[in-house]
């Protein structure tokens, strides 16, 4: 199992539209949403409404067995459901996931990475 925590500040003026995206994936887009994610892999996810001296952000926590390639679909899928969260996701918080398709591609580290900490509760190794 894997995890990510996303945060996107939302645009001024939005956060009432931001609840209402999350009221509707709970209410009217249920089934959708939960076919989504059922699809992507992902096992969990958590949206918080944070407000800071900055502004109002949206913490988004995933869990997926492999977050990774529930990241990819996310950003590559044709279903209505995504194509709605991916605008949704534009219009608050002005990030548009279709400009990550770059990323759908594993990339190589760079060879000149110098790996300083790795910890793993399967292997119990420390680097």
């Amino acid at each position: 199992m894997s995890g990510i925590v996303l945060t996107f500040p939302i645009i001024k003026g939005k956060v009432e539209a931001w609840r209402r995206f999350c009221q509707e994936m709970s209410g009217l887009r249920r089934l959708t949403y939960e076919e989504s994610r059922k699809l992507l892999g992902i096992t969990r996810e958590r949206l918080a409404l944070v407000e800071t001296d900055f502004g109002s952000a949206a913490v988004t926590t995933l869990e997926a067995n492999d977050i990774g390639l529930a990241l990819n679909q996310i950003v590559a899928s044709n279903l209505p459901f995504d194509r709605w969260y991916r605008e949704q996701m534009l219009e608050m918080h002005g990030v548009n996931l279709g400009g990550y398709e770059d990323f759908l591609h594993a990339t190589p580290s760079p060879e000149d990475q110098e790996l300083l900490f790795e910890w793993s509760l399967t292997s119990g190794v420390v680097i």
